[in-house]
């Protein structure tokens, strides 16, 4: 640890557990959980219901990659699915700063409450405050750390600022060596021959969604379609909905990678006019990282209704209700090609469920192409 950080002077009391978070800040250089723990703890210790290590893109605003504690799928779907982002007080703030000291967005309500949907961030949350951190800053990114509070555990005060102030040499530390470090080149020299050898265009994430592999099949794929490419070695969706669904699934994919939760594959389907439509499969690679694969129908014949019915013993209309999804199909798509309500379609699929081993949509496509798909 540099001599210039064990010598600065504290001159206020520090927050319970602040050896803990020291050390779990430099772990995450080492282990599998990266900076969750630091966030649990840190939120534990500061009396938050939630924080985010979040790395922004400034153009066009958006989430790039997050470690996050106390929020639920249910609560990330929504912030990234509406946007909120581009109501969100402090990440409009905080772009335009450069790293600094633990700021409050009390502060910033003034020039924020002109922002739209500002009135439903605040009320539909319950959130009353943030103490929040520019951790670091490039022309084309920002590195926030910041932790809510709800109307219930009351505004941060000056001397919890202080407080969170004494980590601020250590989170910056922590965070520059972390991705100066690659975690992953261990990951890309053992999966790379794996890949190389995989029949289908696939793709290796690290734990911050950075693409650090792509096979040959996946060279070639990008060259010949436009829904998907590459730029500043993340995938890039031309579609505003497929780039809310990769990061939605990522998130959750990374974070069970790394032992944080519960979270297995997903799914993103890509349909352009006058084409067949592709799929790319996302799987967590044990340890952080995300395995994604392209599967085009073009190129391959899918899974047949009969395969799908022998391999997990469904019933005829359930294994063609599978090898439907396959395709592309949405269940409004195959509820009128069925001449069915949707909602009866939704209740056979949640009946194929228990039957797959699987509890969401893109979980059970996921399921059907990887086993049947080799």
């Amino acid at each position: 640890m540099p001599q210039s950080i064990l010598d600065t002077r504290f001159t206020c009391e520090p927050l319970s557990k602040e050896p803990q978070l020291i050390q779990s800040l430099y772990a995450a250089l080492i282990e599998t959980e990266g900076f969750h723990t630091f966030l649990d703890l840190l939120t534990e210790s500061i009396d938050a219901c939630a924080a985010e290590l979040v790395v922004i893109r400034k153009h066009p605003l958006q989430i790039e990659s997050i470690w996050y504690a106390g929020l639920s799928l249910e609560f990330m779907e929504w912030y990234i699915n509406n946007k909120m982002i581009e109501s969100d007080l402090v990440s409009n703030h905080a772009i335009h700063c450069h790293p600094g000291q633990f700021q409050t967005a009390l502060s910033l309500i003034e020039q924020v409450k002109h922002l739209p949907n500002y009135d439903r961030w605040q009320q539909d949350q319950n959130m009353i405050d943030s103490a929040w951190l520019v951790v670091d800053s490039t022309e084309t990114h920002t590195t926030l750390l910041a932790m809510q509070r709800t109307v219930e555990q009351g505004a941060y005060q000056e001397a919890e600022i202080a407080q969170l102030n004494r980590l601020v040499p250590f989170i910056k530390q922590a965070v520059l060596l972390y991705k100066q470090l690659d975690k992953t080149n261990t990951t890309n020299r053992s999966m790379a021959a794996l890949i190389d050898a995989l029949p289908n265009p696939s793709f290796i994430l690290n734990e911050r969604s950075e693409l650090i592999y792509a096979n040959q099949k996946a060279e070639d794929f990008l060259s010949r379609h436009d829904q998907i490419s590459v730029k500043d070695k993340r995938l890039e969706f031309k579609n505003a909905q497929h780039t809310n669904s990769f990061l939605t699934a990522s998130t959750q994919i990374i974070r069970a990678s790394m032992g944080q939760g519960i979270y297995d594959n997903d799914v993103i389907i890509f349909k352009a006019s006058g084409t067949e439509p592709v799929v790319m499969t996302l799987a967590p690679i044990e340890g952080s990282g995300i395995l994604a694969t392209l599967y085009d129908s073009a190129k391959r014949s899918m899974p047949t209704p009969e395969l799908i019915a022998a391999y997990f013993d469904l019933s005829p209309a359930e294994s063609k209700l599978c090898a439907d999804l396959v395709l592309g199909m949405s269940l409004k798509e195959i509820a009128e090609n069925r001449s069915k309500s949707e909602a009866t379609i939704r209740s056979q699929l949640k009946q194929i469920f228990p039957k797959a081993g699987v509890n969401r949509q893109g979980q059970l496509i996921c399921t059907v192409l990887m086993a049947l798909m080799p």
